[in-house]
């Protein structure tokens, strides 16, 4: 074979080979993506890790409600899908009555109540502040309470001169729950909604307007879950941090009621665990055979539901755990919570 030939072939074998390389690189490549979207669109499925074994159920308070009929008029006539796990977590709480005194002590003086509580009951605590007329009743083992003022008995406060706007009431709430080391992250990070009040002769009344008030309510509201998921509580669109703010330009007036309910949840994946979930159709099933609890209700004897969705329970007892619940809503205004935790996980 000549030189030329050689040369000829040598360059044949660079330029188809390297045409080769190319085509393998982008193939290769191709093929890793179209890999990584199968593995994304179909993830392998991974059983509920149950980490803290049977748990106890979700507790709703005493309720007395007559049972209905239900139909279900949803987007597409279908029940919305949800995995067949979801997340429960894990709440910290004292175990200790001295040491969760203590931690009340502390937040009661943020507050300017130094005085030594009196016991009402187990882990409950009333804490008087003189100088002001103010209270302040704490649930140690809860770390709740509720600050107050006799609002509703002080003529000063039906007229003043001037009533903060939506902005001030927030600021004036923030910097209340700020001061008593009580604005965590989730509620920093979460909604707060101001609504307006007026002061009857038998107690607060709702308003449309701020002109019309002389209390302004702002609810802090827990910001939603990792998945997305909002927290539901006890009173449908009420949240269980709520501070009320005067027009008064006297500085231990201006809030004259903090009701504080607010637990901390480790959202983390260390503490969290995912426990079996029913679907939505059968907590539909649970809801017509009225095992459910009205968070409000309506006096018809049948309701049409409209909306399903997953949601979160905020605690109202001393329980460890965060659970999931199925919220129903329906016409006129009916909304109701059925528990979403298999039975056999949760007794």
């Amino acid at each position: 074979m000549s030189l030329t030939q050689v040369a000829y072939t040598s360059r044949n074998v660079i330029k188809y080979g390297g045409i080769g390389l190319v085509g393998f690189l982008f193939f290769y490549w191709g093929m890793g993506i179209a890999i990584k979207a199968y593995q994304t669109a179909h993830p392998p499925y991974v059983a509920p890790t149950v980490r803290y074994g049977v748990i106890d159920k979700v507790f709703f308070p005493e309720k007395e409600f007559q049972k209905k009929e239900f139909v279900v008029e949803l987007p597409n006539d279908s029940f919305p899908n949800y995995k067949d796990q979801a997340n429960v977590y894990f709440i910290y709480r004292s175990k200790s009555i001295i040491g969760a005194l203590d931690d009340g002590k502390k937040t009661a003086a943020m507050m300017n109540f130094v005085s030594e509580p009196k016991e009402t009951g187990i882990g409950i605590y009333v804490f008087d502040d003189n100088n002001t007329g103010r209270s302040l009743t704490m649930n140690v083992l809860q770390s709740s309470f509720k600050m107050s003022y006799p609002y509703l008995t002080d003529q000063l406060l039906l007229n003043p001169e001037q009533m903060p706007n939506k902005e001030q009431a927030i600021s004036t709430a923030v910097d209340f729950l700020e001061q008593a080391g009580k604005l965590s992250p989730d509620l920093e990070e979460g909604e707060q909604k101001v609504s307006y009040w007026k002061i009857n002769f038998d107690g607060l009344v709702e308003v449309i307007a701020l002109s019309e008030a002389n209390i302004i309510r702002v609810d802090f509201f827990r910001k939603k879950l990792v998945e997305d998921f909002q927290v539901v509580a006890v009173e449908v669109g009420r949240a269980p941090v709520s501070v009320l703010v005067s027009g008064s330009s006297v500085a231990a007036k201006r809030v004259v009621e903090v009701n504080y309910q607010h637990v901390n949840v480790d959202t983390s994946e260390a503490s969290s665990s995912t426990y079996p979930i029913i679907t939505s159709k059968e907590a539909f099933d649970n809801l017509n055979m009225g095992n459910y609890w009205p968070a409000s209700d309506t006096s018809t004897s049948s309701v049409t539901i409209r909306k399903i969705y997953l949601a979160y329970f905020e605690p109202v007892n001393l329980t460890q755990f965060m659970q999931p619940i199925y919220v129903f809503e329906g016409d006129g205004g009916f909304v109701a919570y059925v528990r979403a935790i298999k039975d056999t996980y949760a007794n």
